[in-house]
Order: C-alpha cells, then structure tokens, then sequence
C-alpha cells in the first residue's frame, strides 16, 4: 500500500465543507426528530504513521508535498507501530421517524454515514430540502434514519487528529452505534439535546439496519461489511466503486489544503494541530461539482458547512477494511455520478468490473452499481439528487427492504 496510494485517498474522500453546527439545527416542525449525544466507548488500537505534523499553512503545503513525492516510502513503511485506543467518545446524531399513518417501513433504520469535509449535514441540506435532503426522501418513502457527526466533525468530540481520528476507529464507532440501535436503546442511551416531542423515538427498535455512505463514509461503511459482515442488512455506499482504471492527475495537491484554524479562525478556532480544510469554493467546485450540474446556492452551502479531516484519515484509509466481504448477506448498491471526479476521474463509464464486484461479495443478496446522470462526487448537491435516491430505494426494495 504505496504511500502514492494517498493520491487515491484524496480522490475518494469527500472534502467539502461547514461551520461547527450543532445536529440539533436539523429539526424541523414537519419532522418526528430527536438530537442526541452519544457515549461511544472504544476499546481498540490504531496506528502511530510517520508523516508532517501540521501546525500552519506552510506546514500544509508540506504535508501534502511529503505523501505526494514519488520518493516518499510507502504506507507500510511509514507504519511506526500500533498504539492503544481505549476511552468513551461524544458522538452526536439525529434520530427521525416517519409520520404515523405512513409508516410502511419505518422499522427499516438507515445508517448514514457522511464522507471527509462534512458533518451531517451533507444528509440534509437546508435549501430546497425537497429536492435535495436525503434525509426527506428517506423519511417520505417511509424509513426511519439515522444521522450522526463523525468523531473529529460537526458538534462530536474532536479527539487528536494523528492517533485517534482514523479509520478503524470510525468503523468501531459505527460498528457499536449501531448494535445500540439495533437494541433499541439508541436514544435511552444517550442525552437528549433539545425536545422529543414522539414517544415513538424513545423506544424505537429498528428490524433492519441499512447502512448508507458517503465516499470516505461509504469505506468505513464498507469495513464495516468487512469485518462485521452479519451487523449490516444493507448498504447503498455512494461517490464509491471499485474502479479498474487508474486515476490520472488526482492527487492531494488538487485539494488546495490549509491548516483549518489558519483558514477560518471563526470557524475552526477550536481545532487542533493536524486538521485540513480545503481553502477555497473553487477547490470544492472541482472536486465535487460540475458545471451545469448544480445550483451555484448549493456550492455556497457546501462551502459555509465545510468540516475539517484529520489527516491520519488519509494514512488509514484502507486499515479499517476487513477480510469477510464474501460473508456479507445484504443488498449492496455502489452509486457514483457520471461526472464523479473523485471516484474515477470525472467520468464513470466502463470503469468498473461489475461482475468482479460480485464475486468479492459474493455472499450478498444482490449487488449491482448506478451511474447517476450529470451528477459529480456532491451526490447530494447535485440537481438530480432525489431521482438517484430513488434508484436506490428502488434497489432496496426487490430485496424487501
């Protein structure tokens, strides 16, 4: 696992943007909502990576220069030895259901997980949420859903960004997140900010479980299947493929990176050394979204929601995956946009191998992927977001979920 391997990191996380928003902003008068804190106790280990500590702008550029130089040695070479995890976790989500009287499958909990650069709020734009919010499509085709901060985003506790924010220890807290829904002890569990007005939240207890993602989501999504593969009943994993093609010219330095406090101080004030922020909207435009695909609102959207990524996410982007694929038994849906630039270079067509896809898991109920017309990586920002939803709920659906 080369470290030029980084340069495929970049393109396969999500880095966008946003301002420490509290979960709780979410809620609306038409929804069944609870925000919750989550204690997510974590008992694991991670990986000490020799790499750049970041502490300013310059030392951004230098960081990105160090996994980008074809000298640098590779991902296994820089692994300094693993180190113990062991503490509770503060993870923020919001729990909606249905409308009652519309519920056909509300007891079907989709897990969504958002990708690098986001909070949850990538689930849920505040601009036409009707045309854009997959936390509106879900709930009006009648699911239940479940959307939470990552560790080191949005209002969740911001560990240090070299030893504990990376990516096995992401799948460990969704691994549990989501044996506590599965309980039906998710919001008993767990603090309470703000009102539950439902009765119906307090003891909700999910038959199914579907995972969704978002591309760095999505691979922690996926190593969940990995190495947990009877915990999931389904995963939609989204700006994700296995591709067969190589990636010409994606690599960080696309990514315009900047020490995240030197970038907004407002915003990002309360962030410790070794956090990255793309530094400009332009940088999110060409890794995200495509010209005539998107509403210029939802850049600026994009860009006031921009969260930091730590950057032993990019070192670990593979260590979270596991070895039982094949044992996973659930539907799997790989969505990516035509024009996904992050995933296989700006165009999708003929860059996967379905049949291969099948057979690494081999075990699931189904599997296929779906190319979303003019869409770019920003699935949810794109003008079509709800027609690709729909895909998948259709998807879900021939395997009743």
């Amino acid at each position: 696992m080369a470290s030029k391997l980084i340069a495929f990191v970049a393109a396969a996380l999500a880095i966008t943007a946003g301002e420490a928003s509290p979960t709780a902003g979410h809620n609306s008068h038409k929804r069944s909502c609870v925000q919750i804190e989550v204690p997510v106790p974590i008992d694991t280990t991670a990986i000490r990576w020799q790499q750049p500590r970041v502490d300013n702008n310059i030392d951004a550029v230098d960081w990105v220069r160090f996994h980008t130089t074809r000298t640098t040695p590779n991902n296994t070479e820089l692994m300094m030895g693993r180190i113990p995890i062991k503490g509770t976790f503060k993870i923020t989500g919001q729990l909606c259901v249905p409308p009652k009287g519309a519920a056909a499958r509300s007891d079907i909990l989709h897990v969504a997980t958002h990708g690098a650069g986001f909070d949850s709020r990538y689930w849920d734009a505040e601009i036409k949420r009707e045309e854009y919010s997959y936390v509106d499509a879900a709930l009006a085709e009648g699911y239940s859903i479940f959307t939470y901060d990552r560790l080191g985003t949005g209002s969740s506790e911001k560990p240090d960004p070299y030893d504990v924010v990376q990516v096995n220890i992401q799948v460990e807290i969704l691994r549990y997140l989501t044996e506590l829904a599965r309980s039906g002890k998710l919001v008993s569990a767990s603090k309470t900010l703000g009102d539950c007005p439902d009765k119906r939240l307090k003891t909700y207890k999910p038959s199914k479980i579907v995972h969704v993602g978002h591309s760095l989501g999505s691979i922690i999504s996926v190593g969940l299947i990995t190495n947990y593969p009877t915990e999931s009943d389904g995963l939609i994993a989204t700006g994700f493929v296995m591709t067969n093609i190589p990636l010409p010219g994606l690599n960080l330095a696309t990514w315009g990176f900047e020490y995240a406090p030197e970038n907004d101080p407002v915003l990002f004030g309360d962030r410790k050394s070794g956090t990255l922020v793309p530094a400009t909207k332009s940088n999110m435009q060409l890794n995200f979204l495509r010209k005539g695909t998107f509403e210029p609102a939802l850049l600026d959207y994009a860009w006031k929601i921009r969260q930091p990524v730590a950057v032993s996410e990019f070192a670990s982007l593979l260590s979270g995956f596991g070895t039982q694929g094949a044992l996973f038994k659930g539907p799997l849906h790989m969505v990516v946009g035509e024009n996904d630039y992050g995933a296989c270079g700006g165009d999708c067509t003929g860059t996967y191998d379905l049949e291969l896809i099948k057979a690494t898991y081999k075990g699931a109920a189904d599997v296929d992927v779906h190319i979303q017309p003019k869409t770019g990586h920003g699935l949810t920002l794109s003008t079509n977001a709800t027609a690709g939803y729909q895909v998948s709920f259709d998807f879900l659906h021939k395997s009743g979920l």
